[in-house]
C-alpha cells in the first residue's frame, strides 16, 4: 500500500457542493476524484512542456514515412 498524506486547501463553496453532488452521482469518492484531478494536471504540464521542446523539430507526414519504407524494402 502506498503512503498517503494530508492536503487542506480553501476552495470556493459552490464549487465544493458541485464535487460533492458529481461524486455522489457517480458513486466515486471526493478523495479519489481530487488526486486524479491533481494527477491529469501534472501530467498535462509534463506533455505540453515535452510538446513545446520538441515543437521546432522536423515533422515527417505520414505518406513520407510510407515512402521511406518502401524504398527500404526495394
Amino acid at each position: 500500500m502506498s503512503e498517503t498524506a494530508t492536503l487542506s486547501t480553501i476552495i470556493d463553496a459552490r464549487v465544493k457542493e458541485a464535487i460533492t453532488l458529481y461524486c455522489k452521482e457517480r458513486g466515486i469518492k471526493l478523495r479519489h476524484l481530487i488526486e486524479q484531478a491533481l494527477v491529469e494536471q501534472i501530467e498535462d504540464e509534463i506533455d505540453l512542456e515535452a510538446y513545446r521542446t520538441r515543437q521546432s523539430e522536423e515533422r515527417v507526414s505520414l505518406e513520407e514515412v510510407l515512402a521511406r519504407s518502401r524504398k527500404k524494402k526495394s
